[in-house]
């Protein structure tokens, strides 16, 4: 008992430091891997790849929480970071720290295979992320069912605006597809910045240009992002929104 209050008190510790020096982005819904909800809680969960050693994909961690979602679901994907000390209540408190680095460009995938392979089910540009909004995204209808929990993820990844940072953070789901024939979108998943894979520290995304709060999702990316657009067969094919990538 001692050694785990102990350890517990190392990691609260761990946890209180760095979410004093910062205060980046990850996701709480679904709940992702390497969050305070989880059984292996990690100090750089909202930090980016790369970042003492983060591996890519979704920074290395252990399974986090399992949801299960059924074909043509919408999930109300939520944003968190260490200011919230109440990640089940919904909006945040006003007026918290948000390291938003003026916005940029969020992707939301799945992959099937444990994280090789990435199809992006949406996209939101600009104002993306901020905790103080819920970012919709639809499960196509006729994706297939995805049974390994310890293979099917969903991902949030965002390039930022005023740094040449890129983030991945994940969660392990369960997924309810279509009955017969289903099929996977076509677009695949951007990664940018990611040195583990030989690429140059040198792209960011068109933003908001605001550190704080935004104006929220754009209200015809939401409606894209809810009503097929991205789904095989769906007008997002393999070119999907123009994220706004700038390279040096």
């Amino acid at each position: 008992m001692k050694t785990t209050l102990f350890a517990s008190a190392v990691l609260a510790s761990a946890l209180s430091l760095l979410s004093s020096t910062s205060a980046h982005i990850a996701i709480s819904n679904p709940p992702a891997q390497a969050g305070p909800w989880t059984k292996n809680p990690s100090s750089n969960v909202h930090a980016w790849i790369g970042y003492e050693g983060k591996k890519f994909p979704c920074g290395g961690y252990k399974k986090g929480p399992v949801t299960t979602y059924s074909a043509g679901e919408i999930i109300p994907v939520r944003f968190w970071n260490f200011e919230i000390k109440d990640y089940k209540k919904f909006p945040p408190p006003k007026g918290l720290t948000q390291s938003r680095h003026g916005g940029g460009a969020c992707e939301f995938s799945l992959s099937y295979d444990g994280g090789r392979t990435w199809k992006v089910i949406g996209q939101y540009t600009k104002t993306c992320p901020d905790i103080y909004y819920e970012w919709p995204v639809q499960i196509p209808k006729n994706v297939p069912s995805c049974t390994d929990s310890n293979k099917c993820l969903f991902a949030m990844s965002w390039t930022a605006y005023s740094t040449d940072q890129y983030y991945h953070h994940c969660a392990n789901i369960l997924i309810k597809g279509a009955k017969h024939g289903g099929k996977l979108p076509k677009l695949d998943m951007t990664i940018v910045d990611v040195k583990a894979r030989h690429q140059k520290m040198n792209t960011h995304a068109i933003g908001d240009k605001k550190s704080t709060k935004s104006s929220g999702p754009d209200r015809r990316e939401k409606t894209l992002n809810t009503n097929g657009y991205f789904a095989y067969g769906g007008g997002a094919g393999t070119h999907g929104l123009d994220l706004g990538l700038v390279r040096a």
